[in-house]
């Protein structure tokens, strides 16, 4: 069955997400240097930079879920501008192409019209009559209050149906790396061009569809796997898995998190049983992953408790609504594709597996994430790992403002074929 509840958009356009200050490093394809980009923390659930768009400085998400650039516009008379917006009339660089398109998300539609122009990240990294669209009108109601006005989609191919050169392309980038560290509040980073490290021990899963960072994902799971895998989520024929650096949480379809639920110990409102909580176990592309009881679990901060689509977005559902209240960090999403059931592992995926994209070899290796997002090796006992690489941080819970959530955007100009039913990955 086709279910779009969320984020699943008849069309999809996309790429609203960056990052900003960094350091110089080694090469990337085209450019004879690799850039270290700081992404900032809001609330551990926006990490966000600047890059420049006509000579503008904007903020934005970098997004693995899209391929486009999408950048909040002055044009947008109705829109609220919590940070300045793209103005085209202050660029000497601006070209109008003038096609107008409709996007529409699971956190809302918004209108926008194509243009070029030069965006720039960091000193090194500049593309001339680069396509991006322009929000004229939208109803997606993070970007009310959101740190960032652009998402930066970084996907691994053109957009669906479409022919012009992401920024990926027109960088010459073929391979770039993402890490997010522990700490509540702190920063993450991405690495454009390839990472400096002297660690050979990490995992790589093959990229098998054509627009997404997508690989298979098996035997998700809160016990020790060695029976009944039917009982499993993707246990008998496998799901999809988007690892989307754009999503706040979690995101996976409400039948495995109901079959979830039923593995997972309660939750005490205080997290006075973090410690307690079983390790989450999965498998990407025959590659045993865990994530410790931290990465699935919030401590709920500065949530407006009336607005039912907030936590509408969340599939554990309290029943009474309390700020600083420890609950499950999942999202719903219900959509299948030609892989099967769809996944989305977003931002607490990052805190524990530095994570390199490699356009090139269509492939994403993973290694630990150290201090200071440095890979480690990717050992067989992680749980050990994560608590000697995070110590104490393990047992205390993440706090997240649920009104600034970012449900997924997937990516940018996607039709689902009505034949199948399913989101072509």
């Amino acid at each position: 069955p086709r279910a779009i509840p969320l984020t699943a958009p008849c069309r999809i356009s996309a790429a609203l997400r960056t990052a900003s200050s960094g350091l110089l490093q080694q090469s990337p394809k085209g450019t004879g240097v690799s850039y270290r980009q700081t992404l900032h923390n809001y609330q551990n659930v926006q990490y966000y930079a600047d890059f420049t768009i006509g000579g503008q400085e904007v903020s934005g998400i970098f997004d693995t879920g899209s391929f486009e650039l999408l950048v909040r516009s002055s044009r947008c008379s109705q829109c609220v501008h919590p940070t300045p917006p793209y103005d085209h009339l202050k660029s000497s660089t601006y070209e109008e192409n003038g096609t107008m398109t409709k996007h529409v998300f699971g956190s809302g539609p918004c209108v926008s019209m194509m243009g070029y122009d030069s965006v720039s990240v960091g000193k090194t990294l500049k593309a001339e009559h680069q396509a991006f669209w322009e929000i004229v009108d939208h109803r997606i109601s993070v970007l009310d209050t959101a740190k960032f006005a652009a998402i930066v989609g970084i996907g691994p191919n053109f957009a669906y149906g479409n022919s012009e050169k992401t920024l990926l392309m027109s960088y010459g980038i073929s391979e770039f790396s993402i890490c997010l560290q522990k700490p509540s509040g702190s920063e993450g980073y991405l690495t454009w061009g390839k990472t400096e490290t002297d660690v050979k021990d990490f995992v790589t899963a093959r990229v098998i569809g054509e627009h997404h960072w997508v690989t298979r994902l098996q035997n998700v799971t809160f016990t020790q796997p060695k029976s009944h895998l039917a009982q499993i989520p993707c246990g008998t024929t496998g799901c999809a898995a988007i690892i989307d650096s754009g999503t706040s949480l979690i995101a996976a379809p409400g039948v495995a998190l109901m079959q979830l639920s039923e593995q997972m110990e309660k939750i005490k409102e205080d997290c006075s049983n973090l410690h307690e909580l079983p390790t989450l176990h999965f498998v990407i592309d025959g590659h045993d992953f865990e994530l410790p009881p931290r990465a699935y679990v919030m401590r709920v901060t500065g949530a407006t408790l009336e607005a039912n689509d907030i936590w509408d977005v969340l599939f554990f559902k309290p029943k009474i609504r309390k700020v600083d209240m420890c609950m499950p960090a999942f999202m719903q999403i219900d959509m299948t594709s030609q892989f099967g059931p769809v996944w989305i592992l977003g931002m607490p995926f990052f805190r524990y597996y530095h994570t390199t994209f490699d356009r090139d070899s269509r492939s994403m290796r993973f290694a630990l994430a150290g201090p200071d997002c440095q890979p480690r090796p990717f050992r067989t006992n992680k749980t050990e790992s994560f608590l000697a690489l995070g110590g104490a941080i393990e047992n205390t819970p993440m706090d997240m403002d649920i009104d600034a959530l970012v449900p997924p955007t997937l990516s940018g100009m996607m039709d689902y074929p009505f034949a199948t039913g399913e989101l072509v990955l």
